[in-house]
């Protein structure tokens, strides 16, 4: 990324709401902006469609107290990620209400002048119809080991009418085999939901699919993509142009 600054509060902003607006089309969506953080609720009982980002400087202790109560009042199992600037007000509030501590996750980004196209043998599409969404619902199913319909009430009929947000399918003989969604926000789009059927990981679909997106969004005028990466997919992150500026603290809400 060169010498180029970037600021882990604007980032996690911008991330942030753009997951809300990912799942702004959920069935029993719900989205929470606040000065410190940003809250998107799938609405399913799976701690990473109920995700909140804390970033601050200001609000943070109030950001994670709410985010706490609004999860515990739908009955629902929660992940807040938190940034630096914001980890240390976040842990004496996430103490205090019990929180289940995790442990630390890649926070990456790239600029688009950084982000690196990739070639492959895939047919993708950026999905604009329902059928669409459906068979990225069955991939993420799959790849995450959970019920497909919870990932279709996730993303919701309406999802392709969301003007800030996308899906990309990777297909091989029509198949659809890996999917990854974005959300925007400006000039910056977070990428979520990336996902690989388990009997094709590590052929390259999921980096397919990724690399689709960021030329999509860098035709049409972003500057900045970030991301939280599971540790062992940071090397995909990374040969798409992505480095880690952060390490995020996991804190979980659970199911009462």
């Amino acid at each position: 990324m060169g010498s180029r600054r970037v600021s882990l509060v604007d980032l996690g902003r911008a991330v942030g709401d753009g997951w809300c607006a990912f799942v702004r089309g959920a069935v029993h969506g719900e989205a929470l902006l606040l000065p410190g953080g940003s809250l998107g609720i799938g609405g399913e009982a799976f701690p990473d469609m109920n995700f909140g980002y804390v970033f601050g400087p200001e609000g943070v202790g109030t950001a994670v107290r709410r985010f706490d109560r609004q999860l515990r009042e739908r009955r629902l199992p929660g992940s807040i990620a938190v940034l630096t600037p914001a980890a240390e007000e976040a842990a004496e509030a996430a103490a205090d209400l019990g929180l289940v501590a995790g442990g630390s996750i890649p926070f990456m980004c790239a600029h688009s002048a950084d982000a690196r196209h990739v070639e492959h043998e895939y047919v993708v599409e950026r999905v604009t119809d329902l059928d669409g969404v459906m068979d990225a619902a069955d991939v993420l199913g799959d790849a995450y080991e959970i019920p497909p319909e919870w990932l279709r009430s996730m993303l919701g009929a309406t999802f392709t009418d969301l003007p800030t947000a996308d899906l990309f399918l990777t297909r091989k003989e029509g198949r659809a085999l890996a999917a990854v969604g974005t959300g925007r926000s400006g000039s910056t789009v977070g990428i979520y939901a990336v996902g690989t059927r388990l009997a094709h990981r590590r052929r390259g679909a999921a980096a397919a699919a990724a690399s689709a997106a960021l030329d999509h969004h860098v035709r049409t005028g972003a500057h900045l993509f970030g991301l939280l990466s599971d540790p062992d997919a940071e090397p995909l992150y990374a040969s798409l142009g992505f480095a880690v500026v952060d390490h995020a603290r996991m804190w979980h809400v659970e199911r009462p």
